[in-house]
C-alpha cells in the first residue's frame, strides 16, 4: 500500500470525488481555485453567476450592461462588496415579514438590496432556491436544481497569509462550511480541534473564520466526526456529530468506506443541505447559529421522508435521551411536518398540534419554531386560561395551516373545540407529543383519537342508527385512525408507549429513532448522575409509653411498621439531623462549584415533610450564623402542618411562577426543597448535588435524579447523597433506560374477555343495568341521573362486603373492585391497537370506569394510634460515599408487558395481627442493622452488629427472596452464614460471641430473630 493511499490528501480526494457524484461542483484538482477571494470570502464566479442568471433585472441595475473590461470588474466587485457586507451585518427580525434579515441566514433567505452610483437600487432576491414543498411546481425545481454548490480544496482564509482550510463547501458563491480532516493513519480528530482552536483565529482579515459568516466548522477523520458553528480561538467548543454505535459514542463500522462517511454521502449531500438551510439552520436570540446534531437532522428526515410515502395515520416514537435537545428536534419536526407534502402534491396535514406538559416548553417551542421563519402567526398557542385565547385558537383550527402548541393543562380547551365540528374531526392532523408518559398514551391519548379521527361513515338510508353503531364506529376509528399521525418524544418509554407508539420489528416493538442515554453521557451532552452516590443509614429506637400490655389492641402489622416509620421520618429529631448533614455537606463539597453558583435540590416524600424540612433548615442557617444562604421549598396547594397553614409562597415569598429564575438567579438561594414538584422537565444547570429523603424506583428515579444530569461550564460531577433508597435498585432503574428496550411480548388483547368473565359473573350487575347505564353515559345524563341507575350495584357490593367476615370471602368482593380498574385501563390502552369491533366491552368499560370511583374501601383503612410511641434514640450514618454507581457495558432491555387479568388480591395476603408493641419491635429490628450504640443496651447493639454483617451478604438477600423466615430458620446454610457474622464481630464483643457459641438455645434464638428480620427486609415481608 502506498503512502498516498493513508494519508490525508487522500482522504481528502476521497470525500471531494465522493460529493462530486453526488452533484457538488468540483474541479478534480487540489490546487487553490482563482475565483476565490480570502478577503470577500466568497467565490466570486458563483455569487455572480447566480445574481446575474437569478435575477438579471436586478443584476442590470447593479452591473450596468454596457460596461466592459475594467470597468465592469469595478461594478462587479463593488456588488460583491456589498454582499460580503451584509453577511457580515449583524441579523435583525423584520417584524413586518417575522424573517430574518442581514447575516448569512438572512442572506440566503431573503436576499439583500445594493444601489450602484449613478443606478437605480437592485432588490436581489434570495441567494439560495429552496426545493418547493409541492413537489409538482417544477419551476421552482428548476432553480433548485441550478444552485450552485461547490467543493474546494485547501482554501485560504486569510489574504496575508498562505496558511489554508482542507474543504469549504460552497453555496452560490457563498461559504456555509469548512472542514478540517485528518487520517487516523497519521493523525486524530483531536489534532484538527487543536488547529482550529489555535491555527483558526477569526479576525478582521479572516472573514470566513467569523462568527456567523460559516454556518458551521467541521473536524473529521475516519473514526469520528465533531462540529461547532463559532470560532473563539481557544474557547472554541466542538461537539460530536457521530452516528452513535450500538447505542454508545462513536461510529460503527461502514461497507462504503470509512465509518464517517455518512457525513458526505447521507447529510452534506446537494438535496440534504439545502434542506439544512431551509428548515434546520436557525439563529439563537444571542447571535448563535444552530446546526443540527446527527440524531435530530436522522430523526426529523426519516419521519418526514416515511410520512411523505405513506400518508397520514402513522405513529412514530422518538426515544431521545435528555440532553438531546428535544425542544428543537420538536420544533423541526413541526416546522417540517406542518409543511409537508405527499408525492402526489397534496398537503400531509391541515394542522399541527404540539402537546407538551410543561409550560415553560411550550414558550420554547413557539420560540423555537418563530426561529425558523415561520409567518407571523403561523405558530398559535393557548395556555391553560381560557378566555381571549380560545376564539384565537378557535380562528387557527379552523383556519388551518398553524402549529398549534397546547399543554396538557389547555388541550381540553382544542378538543372541545374540535368536539364540536364535524368539520374539522375530518381533517388530518398531524400530534406531536412531548415525554409521552401515561397521560399521553391512556385516557388522553384515546380521548384525542376519538375527537380527531374521522367522523365515521354511516348508510345515510338507515334511520335506525344505534348507540352501538356510534361506539362500533368509533372505536374502529380509534384502533385505526387513518386521519391522524402520532409523533411521540420521550426520554423514560414506558411498555404501554413502545406498544402505542413504536413501530414493529423482527425484535418486537421498538422506538422509530434513538438517542440512548449511554451515548449522550459519553459524547459529553449530560453528566452521569450516578458517579457519585453517597447513602446514609438511619438508626432509631423507639418504645411505647403505654405500660397495661393486657390492655393493648390488636393492629394491622405492616400499616403499624409504615406509620411508625412515618412517624421517625417526620420527627424533628431525624429531619434536624439530616438538615445538618445536607447543609455542612453542601457547603464543604458542592458551594464552591461553578464559582460559587452552585445549587442543590433536597427531594421529599410528602407537602408535610417538605414544609417540615423547610422550617428546620431554614432555622438551622441563622443559629450556625449562616446568612449567605437559604432554602427555598416548592409543593402544591395549601397544607396545615402542626396547626399553621403554609402555601409555597407563603413560606417562599416568590410567586409559584417566578420561583424557577429566583432559585437561578437569587445569591442566596441555594437549596431547593421540593414535594412532587420540579422532578421532571425542570432543567437548571447549577444544580450539582442532591439529596433524597423519598422513596424513588423506575421511571420515577430516573427522571427525579436527571435533573441533576444538565451540562455547565466547568460543572463537576454531580453528587447524590440517598438517605432512602438502595442504591443497586436505583443503579438497576437506571439501566433499563440507559442503552436500549424494546418489547417482544404483545399485551394478550383477549385480557379483556378474561375480565368481562369475572366481572359479569360476580352478580353485582346483569346486563340490562349495563346497558342503561353506559347508555346514560353516552347520551350526556347529568350525575344526578346517573346515580340511580349505579346505586343498586353499589349497594349490592357494599352489602358483600359488610357481610364477608371471612378474609378469603372479603378478598374475592374486594377483587371485584380491583377487577373493574383492571378492565378499565386494559381497554383505555387495548382498544388503541386492536379494533375488537364490539361495542359491549365498551359499554362495560363505562361501567367500569363509574364503578372505580362509586365502591369505596375507605372504612377498610385502619386508623392507627401512635400518640404513644416515644423516639428514644436516633442516628443518621454515611454508609457509602462517593460510590460509582454508574452503569458499565452496553445493556438492552425487554420490557415486560402488562398482565390486565393476572392474579386477582387486594394488598397481599391477609396481614398478620400484631401487639403495637410488636409492631415497635419490628421497627427497632429494620432501622438498628448495624451494631450502632443507641444507649446502655449492649446486647442489642452486639446483635446489630451481627446483622449488619448478615444484611450485606448477598447469598443471604438472595435466599430471603425464596424462602420463609421459617425455611430460613432451618437451614443449614444459613445457620453458617450466622455463625460466620458472629465470629466476624467477635473482635468487638468477646463476652457476647462466648455466650452465643456457648449456649444452645440462645444461638437458636438468635437464628430465629436474624430470620424473621431478613425475611422482613430482604424477602417477600419486604414488599
Amino acid at each position: 500500500m502506498s503512502n498516498a493511499l493513508i494519508m490525508e490528501q487522500q482522504f481528502e480526494s476521497d470525500i471531494c470525488d465522493s460529493l462530486s457524484s453526488s452533484g457538488w461542483y468540483y474541479s478534480g484538482s487540489g490546487a487553490p481555485d482563482p475565483e476565490w477571494d480570502p478577503a470577500l470570502a466568497l467565490h466570486k464566479a458563483d455569487a455572480l453567476w447566480w445574481l446575474a442568471n437569478r435575477y438579471p433585472k436586478e443584476y442590470e441595475k447593479a452591473v450596468n450592461p454596457s460596461l466592459t473590461g475594467t470597468s465592469k470588474q469595478q461594478a462587479e466587485h463593488r456588488l460583491l462588496q456589498a454582499l460580503a457586507k451584509m453577511l457580515d451585518t449583524k441579523a435583525v427580525i423584520d417584524p413586518t415579514t417575522f424573517k430574518e434579515r442581514n447575516g448569512l441566514l438572512g442572506v440566503l433567505r431573503a436576499g439583500f438590496n445594493f444601489v450602484a452610483p449613478s443606478r437605480p437600487a437592485a432588490k436581489f432576491g434570495p441567494m439560495v432556491e429552496f426545493p418547493p414543498e409541492n413537489p409538482l411546481l417544477t419551476a421552482s425545481q428548476q432553480w433548485f436544481r441550478d444552485n450552485r454548490l461547490r467543493v474546494l480544496r485547501q482554501v485560504r482564509f486569510d489574504p496575508t497569509k498562505t496558511s489554508t482550510i482542507d474543504v469549504v463547501l460552497t453555496v452560490n458563491g457563498i461559504p456555509v462550511i469548512t472542514m478540517e480532516l485528518k487520517t487516523d493513519h497519521t493523525q486524530k480528530a483531536d489534532d484538527a480541534v487543536a488547529q482550529y482552536r489555535k491555527d483558526r483565529m477569526p479576525t478582521k482579515s479572516t472573514p470566513l473564520l467569523q462568527p456567523g459568516r460559516c454556518l458551521v466548522h467541521f473536524v473529521v477523520s475516519n473514526q469520528r466526526a465533531l462540529m461547532t458553528t463559532a470560532l473563539k480561538g481557544a474557547d472554541t467548543f466542538f461537539i460530536p456529530f457521530d452516528k452513535g454505535d450500538n447505542g454508545h459514542a462513536g461510529n460503527p463500522p461502514s461497507p462504503t468506506g470509512s465509518p464517517t462517511d455518512y457525513l458526505w454521502r447521507e447529510v452534506l449531500t446537494p438535496r440534504s443541505l439545502i434542506r439544512i438551510l431551509s428548515s434546520f439552520a436557525v439563529r439563537e436570540s444571542d447571535g448563535t447559529l444552530v446546526f443540527p446534531r446527527y440524531h435530530q437532522w436522522r430523526a426529523v428526515e426519516n419521519i418526514t421522508t416515511d410520512v411523505a410515502q405513506t400518508s397520514a395515520g402513522g405513529r412514530y416514537l422518538v426515544w431521545h435521551s435528555a440532553g438531546s435537545g428535544k425542544t428543537k428536534t420538536i420544533a423541526w419536526l413541526a416546522h417540517r411536518l406542518g409543511r409537508l407534502h405527499a408525492y402526489d402534491g397534496d398537503k400531509a396535514f391541515d394542522s399541527v398540534i404540539i402537546v407538551s406538559d410543561r409550560r415553560v416548553l411550550d414558550d420554547q417551542l413557539r420560540r423555537a419554531v418563530s426561529l425558523l421563519g415561520a409567518s407571523k402567526g403561523y405558530v398559535v398557542g393557548i395556555t391553560d386560561k381560557a378566555g381571549s385565547k380560545s376564539s384565537q385558537l378557535r380562528d387557527a383550527l379552523t383556519e388551518g395551516d398553524h402549529i398549534i402548541t397546547v399543554t396538557l393543562q389547555s388541550f381540553p380547551e382544542a378538543l372541545k373545540i374540535i368536539n364540536d365540528s364535524a368539520e374539522l374531526r375530518s381533517r388530518r392532523w398531524c400530534v406531536i407529543a412531548d415525554e409521552a408518559h401515561s397521560s399521553q398514551s391512556g385516557d388522553a391519548a384515546s380521548d384525542l383519537r376519538k375527537l380527531l379521527a374521522a367522523a365515521p361513515e354511516v348508510d345515510p338510508e338507515d334511520d335506525q342508527i344505534t348507540s352501538d353503531d356510534l361506539l362500533l364506529a368509533q372505536d374502529s376509528a380509534v384502533a385505526t385512525a387513518s386521519n391522524i399521525t402520532f409523533v411521540a418524544l420521550t426520554a423514560t418509554p414506558k411498555h404501554r408507549t413502545l406498544r402505542l407508539f413504536g413501530t414493529k420489528t423482527d425484535k418486537g416493538w421498538e422506538a422509530f429513532d434513538t438517542y440512548t442515554m449511554a451515548q449522550a453521557i459519553e459524547e459529553g451532552f449530560i453528566l452521569d448522575v450516578l458517579k457519585r452516590y453517597s447513602t446514609y443509614d438511619m438508626f432509631a429506637r423507639v418504645r411505647d409509653n403505654v405500660t397495661d400490655s393486657e390492655n393493648q389492641i390488636k393492629v394491622d402489622g405492616v400499616k403499624a411498621v409504615s406509620q411508625i416509620v412515618r412517624f421517625v421520618r417526620l420527627h424533628k429529631v431525624a429531619i434536624a439531623q439530616k438538615v445538618e448533614i445536607v447543609i455542612e455537606h453542601f457547603r464543604a463539597q458542592v458551594a464552591g462549584s461553578l464559582d460559587g453558583r452552585a445549587r442543590a435540590m433536597v427531594v421529599t416524600g410528602s407537602r408535610e415533610e417538605a414544609v417540615r424540612w423547610s422550617l428546620a433548615m431554614n432555622k438551622y442557617l441563622p443559629d450556625k450564623g449562616y446568612h449567605d444562604m437559604a432554602a427555598l421549598v416548592a409543593f402544591s396547594g395549601e397544607i396545615t402542618v402542626d396547626g399553621q397553614s403554609y402555601t409555597e409562597p407563603s413560606m417562599t415569598g416568590v410567586a409559584e411562577k417566578a420561583l424557577p429564575k429566583h432559585f437561578r438567579e437569587t445569591d442566596e438561594a441555594r437549596v431547593l426543597i421540593v414535594a412532587d414538584k420540579y422532578q421532571t422537565g425542570y432543567d437548571e444547570p447549577l444544580l450539582c448535588a442532591m439529596y433524597v429523603d423519598k422513596d424513588l424506583s423506575g421511571i420515577a428515579a430516573v427522571q427525579t435524579l436527571s435533573r441533576l444530569n444538565r451540562t455547565a461550564p466547568n460543572k463537576p460531577l454531580p453528587i447524590v447523597l440517598d438517605f432512602v433508597n438502595d442504591p443497586v435498585k436505583i443503579q438497576s432503574a437506571f439501566a433499563t433506560y440507559y442503552s436500549e428496550a424494546y418489547i417482544s411480548q404483545e399485551t394478550d388483547p383477549n385480557a379483556l374477555y378474561s375480565l368481562t368473565d369475572r366481572l359479569d359473573l360476580a352478580g353485582y350487575y346483569d346486563s340490562d343495568e349495563l346497558y342503561a347505564i353506559s347508555e346514560a353515559y353516552l347520551t350526556g345524563e347529568d350525575g344526578e341521573s346517573l346515580q340511580p341507575l349505579l346505586a343498586p350495584i353499589v349497594h349490592r357490593w357494599n352489602a358483600a362486603l359488610a357481610g364477608a367476615t371471612e378474609p378469603a370471602k372479603r378478598q374475592e368482593v374486594l377483587a371485584f373492585r380491583t377487577d373493574a380498574g383492571r378492565y378499565r385501563s386494559a381497554w383505555d390502552f387495548l382498544s388503541q391497537v386492536v379494533d375488537y369491533q364490539d361495542p359491549t366491552l365498551h359499554r362495560r368499560a363505562i361501567l367500569a370506569g363509574l364503578l372505580v370511583r362509586n365502591l369505596h374501601t375507605d372504612s377498610l383503612i385502619e386508623s392507627i394510634d401512635t400518640t404513644s410511641v416515644e423516639l428514644t434514640g436516633l442516628a443518621v450514618v454515611a454508609k457509602q460515599i462517593d460510590t460509582d454507581r454508574s452503569i458499565s457495558g452496553p445493556t438492552s432491555a425487554d420490557l415486560d408487558a402488562p398482565a390486565y387479568d393476572g392474579d386477582r388480591t387486594f394488598g397481599g395476603s391477609t396481614p398478620e395481627q400484631v401487639a403495637l408493641s410488636e409492631a415497635i419491635d419490628k421497627v427497632n429490628a429494620l432501622f438498628a442493622a448495624s451494631g450502632l450504640e443507641l444507649g446502655n443496651g449492649s446486647g442489642a447493639a452486639w446483635t446489630r452488629a451481627v446483622w449488619g454483617v448478615l444484611t450485606e451478604d448477598e447469598d443471604i438477600k438472595a435466599m430471603s427472596a425464596e424462602n420463609s423466615p421459617e425455611q430460613l430458620q432451618s437451614s443449614p446454610k444459613f445457620k453458617d452464614k450466622v455463625t460466620g457474622a458472629v465470629v466476624s464481630v467477635a473482635a468487638d464483643s468477646a463476652a457476647m460471641t462466648e455466650a452465643a457459641m456457648a449456649n444452645p438455645d440462645l444461638y437458636e434464638g438468635l437464628v430465629e430473630l436474624l430470620a424473621k428480620v431478613t425475611a422482613i427486609v430482604h424477602g417477600h415481608a419486604a414488599a
